[in-house]
């Protein structure tokens, strides 16, 4: 019996001095601290130094065959798709080919030439290093590619890589991460300039659907210009890096973007030339310039709804964009108006 006892006693003991353990000052359980997930520094990164890209439109297509869903001209050269991630490229000239190809189950991409009416057998492009590659865009001055790539440097799964081709070593210099907002998370697998156009391609599957992706067209620059981060809220950079709406990429110089939009609406009705617009063309450019119109409003609500629930010191940061983008949604709906007188059938 007093065997018995001095179990229990023990066994009282030991989980009293547990729940002791357990407890803090006052005598309050102490709770397991929850860690936050650390980003990814090299996301951080890009954040300070996001591209500043005006983007002009946007179109969800079918992931199996976007490329032919780019209007680029002939003087750029020549795409084909046979999925997401076998995209070609062939030169203006019809001498030059770089295909994605899969070699011992790794994706890559090689060039081949044609030499005698025939194509010479596809080598893997040296120098682009071997992770995942997919997707190039050779530029006319045949030193520029562009090209998707996932691996150590990329930060989710593709993103847009650039590298340029060294004459003297028969090589391409080690590739760069085009970084944000050609960066993300998810799949970005498709970048080209047309200098015929003085348009860009961009093509990303973030915020799309399972076989789905979206072309973004934007205004090239000759040089890299980054967002001032000073200027900026943390979120407002994170949208800009995410390209959450391309409103908001749009600048005070409406003028640019409209001239933009108007050699996309040329091109895509020429075919890929660029030529004088005529009443189907303008038809076509009025529809544009209201799709415009709506993404800016339904931005500008998202805002509004966002103010009213700001702190004042948010208000203040805030209220210079919404302004902003105030003043250039009435820019576009007189635009529209008078874009509408020009064409007879929309009076």
């Amino acid at each position: 019996m007093k065997y018995k006892i001095c179990i229990l006693l023990g066994l009282l003991l030991f989980a009293s001095g547990a729940t002791a353990q357990r407890k803090g000052r006052g005598g309050a359980v102490r709770k397991q601290k929850v860690e936050e997930p650390v980003e990814d520094p090299r996301i951080t990164q890009m954040l300070s130094a996001v591209q500043q890209v005006v983007f002009i439109d946007s179109m969800v297509v079918d992931a199996d065959s976007y490329m032919s869903h780019i209007p680029l001209s002939s003087y750029s050269g020549k795409l084909t798709q046979q999925a997401k991630y076998g995209g070609t490229f062939t030169s203006e000239m019809g001498d030059r080919r770089l295909a994605t190809i899969t070699v011992n189950a790794d994706t890559t991409i090689a060039s081949s030439d044609f030499i005698a009416n025939r194509w010479t057998t596809p080598q893997p492009i040296a120098g682009i290093g071997d992770d995942t590659s997919a997707n190039p865009f050779l530029m006319p001055d045949g030193v520029t590619l562009y090209f998707a790539q996932k691996g150590e440097k990329s930060i989710g799964g593709y993103d847009i890589f650039m590298t340029r081709y060294n004459s003297e070593r028969g090589t391409f210099l080690k590739p760069e991460n085009a970084g944000m907002p050609f960066a993300s998370e998810a799949n970005d697998i498709f970048f080209a300039i047309d200098e015929f156009s003085q348009l860009g391609y961009f093509v990303t599957d973030r915020r799309q659907p399972e076989g789905k992706v979206c072309i973004y067209v934007f205004i090239p620059t000759e040089t890299r210009r980054t967002y001032h981060t000073e200027a900026y809220s943390s979120e407002q950079l994170r949208r800009l890096a995410s390209i959450h709406s391309i409103a908001d990429t749009w600048t005070a110089d409406s003028l640019q973007r409209q001239e933009a939009l108007a050699r996309l609406v040329s091109t895509r009705s020429k075919g890929g030339h660029v030529q004088a617009a005529t009443q189907h063309s303008q038809q076509s450019e009025l529809d544009h310039l209201k799709h415009q119109a709506d993404v800016l409003d339904k931005a500008l609500t998202l805002a509004r709804n966002s103010y009213a629930l700001a702190s004042e010191s948010e208000r203040l940061k805030m209220r210079d964009e919404i302004l902003r983008n105030e003043r250039q949604l009435e820019q576009l709906q007189q635009e529209i108006r008078n874009k509408e007188k020009q064409i007879p059938y929309n009076n």
